[in-house]
Order: structure tokens, then C-alpha cells, then sequence
């Protein structure tokens, strides 16, 4: 499970950092990753708990047996926080 959510981290990560910079100039994680070698905790910007290995909320497949990608439901689960963020309006 370390290095699916280390893969999926760095993914993100790597794709933002891209975006970032071509568009603006700046690099800055955006997803990070804490273990104490026993459970995993993923942020969004050091804030917002994306994902939690003790309190998984993927999405589970009992005909398979398994959980959605790790990956795909980070994807998500960001895109739902940068939305979140980009409605916000601040007045003058």
C-alpha cells in the first residue's frame, strides 16, 4: 500500500508542478503524503485530509474483492477541493 500511495502521490504531484510552472512560473506540492510506518495520511496543501489509510472511503468492490486505484480516487477527491476552491470569490 506504501508504494501505491507514494506512485499516486508523486503522479499528481508531478502533473500539478507542471502546470504550475508552465503557467505561472512557481512549484509547490500540493499533495502530501505522512506515514509512521504503520498508517498513511494524505493532505491537500497540509490541510485538508484527502485520504487516510485507517479510514478508507474508496470506493469498494465486493464482486472483486478490492478498492478502487488509489490514484483515481485522489484524483477525484482533489479535483473536488480545487473546485471548491476556485468558486470562491472575495469582494473589493
Amino acid at each position: 500500500m506504501t508504494e501505491e500511495a507514494l506512485n499516486a502521490v508523486e503522479n499528481i504531484n508531478q502533473e500539478i508542478y507542471d502546470f504550475l510552472e508552465k503557467e505561472y512560473g512557481i512549484r509547490f506540492p500540493i499533495l502530501n503524503l505522512e506515514t509512521d510506518g504503520f498508517s498513511i495520511l494524505i493532505t491537500f496543501m497540509g490541510n485538508y485530509v484527502l485520504w487516510f489509510s485507517e479510514e478508507d472511503e474508496r470506493e469498494f468492490n465486493a464482486n472483486k474483492n478490492e478498492y478502487e486505484p488509489l490514484e483515481q480516487y485522489l484524483r477525484r477527491e482533489a479535483q473536488k477541493l480545487i473546485d471548491q476552491i476556485g468558486s470562491i470569490k472575495i469582494k473589493k
